[in-house]
């Protein structure tokens, strides 16, 4: 039996940078063997149960070395060979990238030896050329790695590019219909870790070159022809504007849900006709239900789908603050339904934030000025049905009345 470090934990060391996790994967045992050998006194639990993988005691993934052939659709479509007689270099061939394709052998001195990497398809060379590129043509036969492949540069940054074999290889799986059989949990899996990473924006950018970005994200991909004013937006297009704004929400280290927010808030943009661009008169109000339809369609949870559709709503409004009347601040709040979330508008100055800034030369435009919206609603916030009705109330119409005008009352006050 031999014991090896595998995948992201190789690709990183190689890097010089600290692995997030770390994969094992051992040859040369069947199942009962490595069990009883227990490397390194660890117990094991077994998860999945397509091929054998386990959790360690250590927290680490543990594996048996195993090939893998396409033989159905989809995610579960393969057949997997995990005997003892698989060698670490057949384990490496299945996976996607040549970066993520090496190993290093594992002793229990393991501290005093050099470590020896072994690279049979050149991860080592493309990790000094930042190129992504695909180990072997297997590639095509998962195209959760088409995502995967996107997420790891926009981990990475704009110092890496995908080598052009494997855009070549990608446009292909785009028009063969192969990104079809992705799954919406698996889509929304890796778009969230995607968000999170250091420059999202690459995440669609990668798509885009590829040919993915319309198959996968359509929304997004129609941003692209959306063009913009340039007095108001001299980047472009809508597309640019969102990766802007997307670029300002991982500069601030904003959480999952702004991310989201920042990127579907200008969908609407992508449905103006033709003949009235560059404006996009009312995009706010068109941009809803195809925020709420990406992000139905893609499982996000509810409660993020519904505070998204409010945000891509009154995102506008954080443009105009200072001309908004009493009524129409008070209206904003109800519709939002800010008095039972007050989240959503903490969550609206964080949007309008990335959307003052996401505009080509307005990086470090002063936005102290949005902190007004949270103001306001503090003050209409405090506003108490007790000091409204001190003798008490049971009709609603007039407890909805009485506590519209007592909030635009205190939005003039």
């Amino acid at each position: 039996m031999r014991i090896f470090k595998v995948g992201g934990w190789v690709r990183d060391w190689k890097r010089g940078v600290q692995a997030q996790d770390t994969d094992y994967v051992v040859t040369g045992a069947t199942e009962d063997e490595f069990l009883k050998a227990r490397p390194f006194g660890l117990t094991f639990e077994k998860v999945g149960a397509a091929f054998p993988v386990y959790i360690g005691s250590d927290g680490n993934e543990w594996a048996l070395a195993r090939r893998e052939s396409k033989v159905g659709v989809g995610y579960h479509g393969f057949e997997v060979d995990f005997g003892p007689e698989v060698t670490i270099e057949q384990d490496l061939y299945r996976r996607d990238l040549t970066i993520n394709a090496m190993a290093v052998e594992v002793f229990d001195d393991m501290k005093t030896r050099v470590l020896e990497v072994i690279d049979p398809y050149g991860g080592q060379e493309d990790i000094h050329n930042r190129a992504l590129r695909h180990t072997s043509d297997a590639f095509v036969e998962d195209p959760v790695r088409v995502l995967r492949l996107a997420r790891l540069r926009a981990r990475f940054g704009p110092t890496w590019t995908v080598a052009p074999e494997t855009v070549a290889l990608v446009s292909q799986m785009a028009k063969k219909g192969v990104l079809n059989e992705l799954t919406a949990e698996r889509v929304w899996k890796e778009l969230s870790r995607a968000l999170m990473e250091p420059h999202p924006r690459l995440f669609f950018d990668t798509l885009l070159e590829t040919d993915a970005l319309h198959v996968i994200f359509p929304e997004v991909y129609r941003l692209k022809t959306a063009l913009e004013a340039r007095r108001w937006h001299p980047e472009g297009d809508a597309y640019e504007h969102t990766m802007l704004v997307l670029t300002q929400a991982a500069k601030w280290k904003y959480d999952l849900e702004t991310r989201v927010a920042c990127l579907a808030h200008d969908f609407g943009k992508g449905l103006t006709p033709r003949d009235q661009l560059p404006k996009h008169y009312g995009h706010e109000v068109t941009g809803v239900p195809v925020a709420k339809a990406f992000c139905h369609r893609l499982t996000v949870p509810s409660d993020v789908t519904r505070r998204v559709g409010h945000t891509t709503r009154y995102h506008m409004h954080m443009h105009k603050l200072d001309s908004l009347s009493p009524k129409t601040w008070v209206r904003m709040f109800e519709d939002m339904d800010a008095f039972r979330n007050p989240t959503v508008v903490d969550l609206l100055w964080r949007v309008g934030i990335c959307d003052e800034r996401g505009r080509l030369g307005s990086e470090m435009q002063d936005v102290s000025h949005l902190a007004v919206v949270n103001e306001v609603f503090d003050r209409v916030r405090a506003v108490r049905f007790a000091d409204v009705f001190p003798n008490g109330e049971t009709n609603p119409n007039r407890i909805k009345e009485g506590m519209f005008k007592a909030r635009v009352r205190a939005v003039k006050e």
